[in-house]
């Protein structure tokens, strides 16, 4: 009896697995952790079998003196653990980098290419020589054994993922298998220069790296880690048909599948036609908010399944709309965009129960409306979720855009005047969205919350959004001047003895510092007011809301540091460090 085993353990494998977990931990969702437990369970079933022949048959085995003598079908336990202790890291790294990815996309055909056909003649070359390796036995017998019971695993899982494997970023992909893979290699090269474990002669090839790290070794933990990702990919790419399903089901059917059911859907599914121009439009939404506004890209990644698309699909009108105003050559293209673009709302939020996808009405119906300069408007309002949202808000956010196009220097025109229309504007381009996404949020999470308590929640998320925009306007003071815009109120100018044609001369005045500062305390006024509403939200979505208000309030703090000379001024937009944020969104996501 021995504690060396379980001395590697508590050396290399659990180390980094409480690490990775604590790191993770605020982020695991329900069916992160499910996907996790089956992946172990399959392992460990699929695995004790195999490593038990091995045993039995004197492949591998294990000096008295290196375990505590605990077996399961002569296992040692340590050995099982081993099983488990694998498939939760390289899962779990799989599932770190994977985060961001929103899967149904990855459905679209366009991803297949030609190595669909190449992979199986490959596979079915490697268990034909590993029977062969099996047959010739002695030297050959730990890789054949290892070839012939990984192979048939793989080719299984190719059958069900591979097309969705070949469409995922390959990086990602690459790292989740090399690096555990390259770290394993480590740990067993010392276990065997310890003696922790030993292969026995004649069954293997003796061949070493480093002179301890048997080739058959190097390719088994190559081979598992592949099994993991895998076996990762495959379920994601059940959860990717599951989503995608949810996403386009017919108004009323707002209840998301279980996992049971996306497992049990997933193994008897049958070929179905996908709507390619959903998953195009979805696509391009996504492409849109990665290049436009990573902050919200990343931040929609909080959220879970056929919510975040909505919020996706929420956030890339809001885009659209915002470049179609603020690009426009001129102010009559402006405004006769913002009108184009009411017309289609009206008209999509009247037919919510139409049988074939909307786009398609709206591309025959509006064809007149110069189809091909409107067409990411029209998909971006076309793949909205009509019966998880109202119009009110999205009209009221084009009347703020409207209120942007009130601004005209030239002839001394700056429409907030008063902290009144400043509350006003806010409400309209901020407030509105956060309206919107709380209807989602109240569209998919069945709650015992009566309707006067949604209607204060959804008011106090209103206010939200206000706070955020005074930090926004605090933040891009000389951002908004050089195109001749000020949304400080006329008054507060006034009672400094400025006026907004001063700001876009000289935005660098430091009569300003107190304007600013007077911003922020609105802001954080706002957001001490309402950001209780926060608790009272489903608790699906408390951490990721939290985590979105705070993370924009933390704007704030970083435009009075830049005040007082602890940041470097720019002329760019101010942003938050990626390690502030995601500290930040930690605690905010473990604390909901």
């Amino acid at each position: 009896m021995g504690l060396d085993y379980w001395l590697v353990h508590f050396t290399w494998t659990i180390p980094p697995a409480a690490l990775l977990t604590v790191a993770y931990w605020p982020f695991f969702t329900r069916t992160e952790i499910l996907k996790i437990f089956t992946l172990i369970t399959i392992a460990v079933i699929a695995t004790i079998p195999w490593d038990s022949y091995l045993i039995r048959n004197r492949i591998w085995t294990y000096p008295d003196d290196a375990v505590v003598g605990v077996t399961i079908f002569k296992i040692p336990i340590e050995e099982v653990f081993f099983f488990i202790i694998q498939t939760y890291l390289t899962g779990l790294l799989y599932m770190i980098l994977h985060k961001r990815l929103v899967l149904p996309v990855y459905l679209l055909p366009k991803f297949i290419n030609s190595s669909m056909n190449f992979v199986p003649l490959v596979l079915s070359g490697g268990i034909a020589a590993a029977a062969a390796c099996i047959w010739v036995g002695n030297e050959l017998t730990y890789m054949g054994l290892i070839m012939g019971w990984a192979l048939p695993v793989i080719a299984f899982q190719w059958f069900f993922g591979g097309s969705f494997l070949l469409a995922l970023p390959k990086k990602p992909i690459l790292i989740s298998i090399l690096l555990p893979t390259v770290y394993l290699w480590m740990v067993d090269f010392l276990s065997l220069q310890r003696g922790t474990w030993v292969i026995e002669p004649g069954t293997k090839l003796d061949l070493q790296f480093g002179g301890y790290l048997d080739v058959e070794e190097a390719l088994f933990f190559l081979m598992t880690n592949v099994m993991v990702v895998l076996g990762f990919v495959t379920m994601d790419h059940a959860i990717a048909i599951a989503e995608y399903e949810d996403a386009i089901a017919a108004p009323g059917h707002n209840k998301s599948q279980s996992f049971q059911q996306v497992v049990w859907n997933y193994m008897t599914r049958r070929q179905r036609s996908l709507d390619l121009g959903f998953l195009e439009g979805l696509s391009i939404a996504i492409d849109r908010l990665a290049e436009k506004s990573q902050s919200m890209y990343l931040g929609s990644a909080m959220f879970q399944g056929r919510l975040r698309i909505d919020l996706i699909l929420l956030y890339s009108f809001c885009r659209v709309i915002d470049d179609l105003v603020d690009e426009a050559p001129d102010k009559e293209t402006a405004k006769a965009n913002i009108k184009e673009a009411s017309q289609v709302l009206y008209w999509h939020f009247s037919n919510k129960n139409l049988g074939k996808p909307l786009y398609e009405y709206l591309d025959a119906e509006y064809g007149a409306f110069q189809k091909k300069r409107l067409s990411p408007l029209i998909s971006s309002i076309a793949l909205l979720p009509t019966s998880r949202l109202t119009i009110k808000p999205l009209l009221e956010l084009l009347r703020g855009f409207e209120m942007d196009l009130g601004f005209c220097a030239e002839k001394n025109e700056f429409p907030i005047t008063s902290e009144s229309d400043l509350d006003l504007y806010a409400y309209r381009v901020a407030g509105t969205v956060a309206s919107s996404l709380l209807e989602l949020i109240f569209g998919h999470f069945t709650t015992a919350t009566s309707e006067e308590d949604r209607s204060r929640i959804i008011e106090a998320g209103q206010n939200m959004g206000q706070a955020l925009q005074c930090v926004n306007i605090a933040r891009d003071i000389k951002r908004d001047a050089a195109i001749a815009r000020v949304y400080i109120p006329t008054f507060w100018l006034e009672n400094e003895g400025l006026r907004p044609r001063d700001v876009i001369a000289n935005p660098d005045d430091s009569k300003l510092a107190v304007l600013e500062e007077r911003m922020i305390k609105k802001a954080e006024g706002l957001h001490d007011l309402n950001v209780a509403a926060i608790a009272q939200l489903p608790i699906e979505a408390r951490g990721p809301v939290k985590t979105t208000v705070e993370s924009y309030m933390m704007i704030g703090k970083m435009v009075r540091k830049r005040r007082q000379g602890a940041l470097s001024k720019t002329n760019g937009k101010l942003r938050v460090p990626l390690w502030r944020r995601l500290s930040r969104a930690w605690w905010d996501m473990c604390s909901a």
